[in-house]
């Protein structure tokens, strides 16, 4: 992969976003999840090169983009605007709209950034969201780890208790060169759970005015609160699908990136067929 961005994109609050692109074909956008970067997606980009031509940014607060607010400031409508940048950047160089593949923290960028463009063809929103129903005291440990300068202990708490992913999964996590990653950027971790945990209290409005396709693929394996985050996005936006990968949980771009690909690339295929 290319070590140095192929430009850096800045937001409208200023901010400088790194976007790397590879492959060819028709432009398709990756937005990473919390605490990664854009190299999360390593394992994935391989399998969507021969057929399009792949997209990443480093969303802001972590690898080469900046940040520029402070976390008391931070908002996810930042966010919406930072992926909406990208996109237009991509539109500039293409020429045509872009197709999305988004994780986690990062379908919500997605779902904020269709909602203000019309420069996207479609939509696949992976494993959406932290948790529908955060644990009690939850955030309090995560930002207490975060205080004692035990980023490793945030970041698994995020994980196991919000995400409820098993053991073993966050431990395929940990193995991986992201990990590393994740760790430096966890300093980020208690402002995105909070975007997280109201997002699908407050987005409703935003969601039901997407008019772009948008599948939702959940993990099947995913805890039934993370299905649970699945099932209200897809029903509150208008004409989308609800789908599951099957075997997988929440990290199938680690786990399983070329059943992921095939998905992703299957969908948006369906949509000029």
């Amino acid at each position: 992969m290319n070590e140095q961005p192929l430009v850096m994109v800045t937001s409208p609050d200023g901010v400088p976003l790194a976007l790397w692109a590879s492959g060819s074909g028709r432009p398709l956008l990756l937005i990473h999840g919390t605490t990664s970067d854009h190299s999360t997606f390593d394992e994935l980009v391989p399998h969507l090169e021969p057929h399009r031509k792949v997209y990443r940014y480093d969303r802001r607060g972590r690898g080469l983009s900046g940040d520029g607010a402070e976390d008391e400031t931070y908002g996810i409508e930042l966010e919406y605007d930072d992926a909406v940048a990208i996109i237009d950047q991509i539109v500039e160089l293409e020429g045509v709209p872009v197709d999305i593949v988004s994780h986690s923290f990062g379908a919500y960028v997605a779902l904020g950034a269709v909602s203000r463009s019309n420069s996207v063809n479609g939509l696949v929103a992976y494993s959406p969201g932290f948790g529908a129903e955060y644990p009690e005291g939850a955030l309090k440990s995560i930002d207490e780890a975060i205080s004692s300068s035990d980023p490793d202990t945030a970041l698994s708490l995020v994980f196991k208790e919000i995400i409820g992913m098993p053991e073993k999964d966050i431990q395929v996590l940990k193995d991986t060169d992201v990990w590393q990653v994740r760790v430096d950027a966890a300093w980020s971790v208690v402002r995105e759970c909070e975007a997280d945990e109201a997002f699908l209290r407050t987005s409703g409005a935003m969601l039901a005015s997407i008019a772009q396709p948008v599948m939702v693929l959940s993990g099947e394996k995913n805890v039934p609160a993370k299905r649970k985050i699945a099932d209200t996005l897809a029903s509150q936006i208008p004409g989308s699908v609800l789908e599951e990968l099957a075997g997988e949980g929440h990290a199938a771009h680690h786990t399983a990136p070329g059943a992921l690909a095939s998905s992703s690339l299957d969908y948006f295929d369906s949509l000029v067929a």
